[in-house]
């Protein structure tokens, strides 16, 4: 509906570091459609996988809850920490920091989606992957504010390779390796910037935008270039709904179905997309031009979606549904 609130998730990183987790879209929501090929000119079904993409908010909502990844931090756990690939701080909640009796060191300045707070610190051994990691940095923030007993960032993630598996769900961080491809995979370059993988083949509707995944978003959110781009290609009506992070801070944002997106050689379905300038955008230096967080409701159409933070490249796999399309010529 138009004046509802869409929820953040928010948590936060060191300086030139931002975390932006979207929870739940107020606006109405355009119905799931099939992810087509952008290619295709025979498009044909296919039905040799069970994974369904989910057709409804609250499926999407269901699976963002469950991807989380299990790690152990003092030689303890493993436990539940959400995989943020929007963020370039980890951080771990003040319960479990309690529980595992870290020091409290002193606070830093931290840039979360509506701007900069304080929040204490504190650094332990991080066990990920089968790697050790001795003296991980962290931030601290209530578990409340993270969505799991801490949350993993690009600082941890270097190096290797990240599997969002929908079908599952579950996320699996692993070494680099080459993909074995089952023929509706759709690999598409990347380049990293300061640690974060964006993609260099996107397009709307011919424009070329700067896009990168957040598997800490639920929700897909552009800039506001984009925003001005996508004014004379949106469909439908704009609704005014503003973003509440978990510190009660508020940013005016603005929902519309998108059409003709173009990520490497897949038409995403027209889609609804918020517009708003978070602090994300600015710590990411994507202000100036077209750029849109890529968040789980559209991960999700795919079976599975993994970065590869050696080989700076995202591999999307098409799920075999009789909902999913792409070109067999």
């Amino acid at each position: 509906m138009a004046g509802g609130r869409l929820s953040r998730r928010e948590a936060f990183g060191t300086v030139g570091a931002a975390l932006a987790c979207a929870q739940t879209f107020g606006a109405p929501r355009a119905a799931a459609a099939p992810i087509y090929d952008a290619q295709a000119s025979r498009l044909k079904p296919l039905i040799d996988a069970p994974y369904v993409p989910p057709r409804s908010i609250a499926a999407v909502s269901d699976i963002y809850r469950r991807m989380t990844a299990g790690v152990r931090v003092s030689g303890q756990g493993p436990f539940d920490f959400v995989v943020d690939t929007g963020a370039n701080q980890s951080v771990i909640s003040t319960e479990l920091a309690e529980m595992l009796g870290l020091p409290v060191n002193p606070s830093a300045p931290l840039n979360g989606v509506a701007g900069v707070m304080m929040a204490p610190t504190t650094f332990a051994v991080l066990d990920i992957a089968g790697k050790r990691k001795l003296g991980a940095a962290f931030s601290i923030l209530p578990q409340a504010s993270i969505g799991g007993q801490g949350l993993l960032g690009l600082d941890h993630l270097g190096g290797q390779k990240l599997t969002l598996d929908f079908k599952t769900p579950a996320i699996r961080i692993e070494a680099s390796h080459r993909p074995w491809n089952v023929g509706r995979d759709v690999v598409v370059r990347g380049r990293q910037v300061n640690g974060q993988l964006t993609l260099i083949d996107a397009d709307l509707a011919g424009l070329k935008i700067t896009a990168f995944i957040d598997s800490g978003a639920q929700n897909t959110i552009g800039n506001r270039a984009l925003r001005a781009a996508a004014e004379r290609r949106a469909m439908g009506t704009w609704y005014p709904t503003p973003i509440v992070s978990a510190t009660g801070q508020t940013i005016d944002a603005e929902i519309a179905n998108l059409p003709n997106l173009r990520v490497g050689g897949v038409k995403l379905p027209n889609w609804p997309v918020a517009f708003a300038d978070l602090h994300t955008f600015q710590m990411w230096n994507l202000v100036e031009k077209p750029a849109i967080l890529i968040g789980v409701d559209i991960l999700s159409r795919f079976e599975t979606v993994s970065l590869d933070f050696v080989r700076d490249e995202v591999t999307f796999r098409l799920p075999g549904t009789e909902g999913a399309f792409v070109d067999q010529a």
